[in-house]
């Protein structure tokens, strides 16, 4: 450090450049002072917000969906898991069958599911109409403690009624089974509120356990109570709402041939053929309605069963060839449903030769 005449002299910083004043901001005239208090900037933050909440409310929506796809995945590939599994032990076991021990074991790990609980009955239901006798009233049975079950917390589900009905009815329970019936049509006739936001699909259901309704009671009234012309009011009036039910069709021909009516039944029969014909080829349904087609049409009209006959073979139309032969000679060849004949005509018009070969080809 260099020294002056009276000691060190001090170290000065370097001034700091000024900027011009005519450059210089100033507020001066800014009555607002701040600009982030401008309607302009408020109005730029709360858009970059509003696009903010949009962008993090699709990432949250699209991992949500995500979520649930996979969980809905898994929960697919673990039932199609157990179905497989109880394939394997159970090599002879139905598809009704397995659905049953599927939902057995569902309502193990859920119990009090009112939903399973109903489709356990109705797979019961189903099963017991193919078993003997003592294997189908333990199913009905069971069937009947899910019912029950589902109507203790939800008395007014149509279709477990509707369910129940049909056990009594397999139990030969006419009374029961009305009653059951009854109150499902009760229920299913009650009006729908104008305002409900899904009065198609409720409006579709109670129609359809309207349909079951009637059929079910049309079923009493043919094979316990043999009262026909109240089956018929039934089935007539079930087909009314679903003109494209083939039980309608097929019982309603039960009852005409009860009657004594085989017209009526035959063309009933035929109707729920023709509907069977729309189904998928070879479904259990389709195989069901042609089953018990062929069983009516035994007694009703056996040759309408026949296989048509084979048409005849056509005449074979008689042809006729010239051919010249060597030596001036004309060979006439004619074709008959037996025989071949060939006339010989010389040219110098001789008298003709005349050879008859059959058509098997061997000569006489």
């Amino acid at each position: 450090m260099s020294r002056g005449p009276r000691g060190p002299r001090k170290r000065t910083r370097p001034a700091k450049p000024q900027r011009p004043a005519h450059l210089a901001p100033s507020f001066e005239d800014d009555d607002e002072g701040d600009l982030r208090d401008s309607p302009e900037y408020k109005k730029r933050q709360a858009i970059i917000r509003v696009g903010t909440g949009i962008l993090l409310f699709a990432f949250l929506s699209t991992s949500g969906i995500t979520c649930i796809a996979s969980n809905m995945s898994s929960d697919t590939d673990r039932q199609q898991q157990e179905q497989t599994q109880q394939a394997e032990q159970n090599p002879g076991q139905s598809p009704l069958s397995a659905e049953i021990a599927r939902y057995q074991s569902e309502l193990k790990n859920k119990p009090g599911d009112t939903e399973l609980q109903r489709l356990l009955g109705v797979c019961l239901v189903e099963r017991a109409k193919t078993e003997n006798p003592a294997e189908a009233q333990k199913d009905l049975a069971e069937a009947r403690t899910q019912f029950e079950g589902v109507l203790k917390n939800d008395p007014d589900n149509m279709q477990v009624w509707v369910g129940l009905g049909h056990v009594n009815l397999l139990q030969k329970d006419a009374a029961k089974a009305l009653e059951s019936y009854g109150k499902a049509m009760e229920l299913a006739k009650r009006p729908i509120k104008a305002d409900a936001r899904d009065k198609d699909s409720l409006t579709a259901e109670n129609e359809q356990v309207q349909v079951d309704t009637h059929l079910g009671q049309a079923k009493v009234h043919l094979e316990l109570d043999k009262k026909y012309e109240e089956a018929l009011a039934d089935l007539d009036a079930a087909l009314k709402l679903n003109p494209g039910v083939a039980d309608g069709y097929l019982l309603r021909g039960r009852v005409q041939m009860a009657r004594k009516q085989p017209e009526a039944a035959r063309r009933d029969f035929t109707l729920a053929k023709e509907i069977a014909e729309t189904l998928p080829p070879g479904s259990q349904e389709q195989m069901n309605i042609y089953s018990q087609y062929v069983a009516a049409m035994k007694i009703l009209d056996p040759k309408a069963l026949e296989a048509p006959p084979m048409p005849a073979p056509s005449a074979i139309p008689s042809t006729s060839s010239n051919t010249s032969a060597p030596g001036n000679v004309t060979v006439n060849t004619t074709v008959t449903n037996d025989t071949v004949v060939r006339t010989t005509t010389p040219v110098n018009g001789t008298a003709p030769v005349n050879a008859t070969t059959p058509a098997n080809g061997t000569n006489p």
